[in-house]
């Protein structure tokens, strides 16, 4: 009766801090309160672990052969734990599985801290049947070595999360292959000392939580870097409009000089007229007058200085490369969408547009673009012709420029966070002659933005 009620509570005690591990590492996500999670918790270790034992019993009795028998139901206690931590906080899969592998590998930390002691200090107490010595044996390890490494593995977590973990779902593969290891090691090749295998074990869990910890690091780093180079695209952008504006105020004080020299020529022609009485060709000279200065000053195409000059600009060269540009932009002075971002989306609108127009027959040499406000939100769409061929893998737009080796596209990427930031999104879609880039932002005046990015 010893045995099976201190192995019974020594399981209790494991199955219980396994699951406040992957609450604790998952607690900002949690949806459910911990006053209706305490009393799942507790009761599915209590029935869990009599399940388990069960299991396990039922197994030693059948098998041919000795093993572990815990292994066998690790399967089970990770189902129930995926789905549950999936009702309580409805994360990704691969952030789920990530949690959960790293659960099971805190669990054989625990258990090898015990068995290293014992093989040091009581070489009979591993390998006898359970006692009563064996609940704090088990216990002590599993609830102070499940409270530091929960810790540890939530400010991991929070960085990862911090990071934008879609792009990173795959990396559940590392923990499950320190998992595999440890359990081949554990029923296939132990070795031949008991302290030294389960010394053994423990160097590969430190091996495990420092790999973690470096690779978090490497992809903070990279993260950081492309911030940077997002940072350095907008103030590139934010340049080229300052050299853009600067020549258009050179152009126009140009023009105004001209216009000023010119003037008194076309008074001493009119002036010539009237005094001889040539009233109708004085008239005739003043249209054509107006319709040269017309010409010569185009009116702005909104009021927004960002969306004309980059536009203005944009359409100056296309037209250069003999490519018909089409637009009609509507967007107030202030739109609700910082200038530095209005010409990140558009800079790399015009400049993909422009590239792939280019690559297109001469008849498909086109662009047409549309800005308006309707609703508390900014529409931007970019219709161009293309060369017909894209390259794509699933969502993601690669980019078919010389150097690039088919990386996704540096533009797309930029398009897409930056709808992000303002709660919106970015569509694009081709059909075999056009290709179609669609916009929608919710500007920061209106209740649908948020700081996160995050739609609500």
């Amino acid at each position: 009766m010893e045995t099976i009620a201190a192995e019974y509570i020594t399981c209790v005690i494991e199955a219980a801090m396994t699951m406040f591990f992957c609450l604790y590492v998952a607690r900002d996500l949690l949806r459910v309160r911990m006053r209706i999670l305490a009393p799942a918790v507790a009761l599915l270790a209590i029935a869990g672990s009599a399940g388990s034992m069960a299991l396990s019993a039922w197994l030693s009795a059948w098998l041919p052969f000795s093993m572990d028998t815990s292994t066998v139901s690790l399967p089970l206690w990770f189902a129930v734990g995926y789905f549950s931590l999936r009702r309580a906080t409805h994360e990704r899969a691969g952030g789920l599985l990530f949690i959960l592998l790293l659960s099971v590998q805190v669990l054989h930390v625990c258990r090898s801290t015990t068995y290293f002691f014992y093989g040091l200090f009581s070489p009979g107490m591993a390998d006898g049947a359970y006692c009563w010595a064996d609940i704090p044996g088990f216990g002590i390890p599993s609830v102070v070595l499940t409270f530091l490494l929960a810790a540890f593995c939530h400010g991991l977590y929070k960085k990862l999360r911090g990071i934008d973990l879609r792009g990173y779902l795959q990396l559940w593969f590392i923990p499950l292959f320190f998992v595999i290891l440890y359990v081949l090691q554990t029923n296939i090749y132990p070795l031949g000392s008991f302290t030294l295998t389960n010394g053994f074990r423990l160097l590969i869990s430190l091996c495990a939580f420092v790999t973690y910890s470096q690779m978090v690091s490497a992809i903070a780093h990279a993260a950081m870097a492309a911030r940077e180079t997002e940072t350095h695209t907008q103030l590139a952008h934010q340049l080229d409009l300052q050299r853009a504006r600067v020549d258009d105020l050179e152009s126009h004080a140009e023009e105004m000089k001209r216009i000023r020299h010119d003037r008194r020529q076309h008074v001493q022609v009119l002036r010539g007229l009237l005094e001889k009485d040539e009233v109708a060709e004085a008239l005739a000279y003043l249209d054509d007058y107006e319709d040269s200065m017309a010409s010569a000053i185009r009116p702005p195409l909104c009021e927004n200085f960002v969306a004309d000059t980059l536009c203005r600009r944009y359409e100056t060269l296309a037209k250069q490369s003999n490519i018909t540009v089409t637009m009609n932009v509507a967007l107030p002075k202030e739109p609700g969408v910082s200038g530095s971002d209005l010409a990140v989306i558009l800079g790399n609108l015009w400049e993909n547009a422009v590239a792939a127009a280019l690559d297109a027959e001469e008849a498909r040499r086109f662009i047409r673009l549309r800005i308006q406000t309707q609703e508390d939100q900014v529409l931007i769409r970019m219709e161009n012709g293309y060369g017909g061929v894209i390259c794509q893998d699933g969502e993601r737009f690669l980019s078919s420029k010389p150097g690039r080796n088919l990386a996704e596209g540096v533009g797309i990427a930029s398009i897409r966070s930056m709808a992000r930031r303002y709660g919106g999104m970015a569509a694009f879609d081709y059909t075999p002659d056009t290709f179609t880039a669609s916009v929608l932002l919710y500007p920061r005046t209106s209740g649908t933005f948020c700081p996160t990015g995050i739609g609500v």
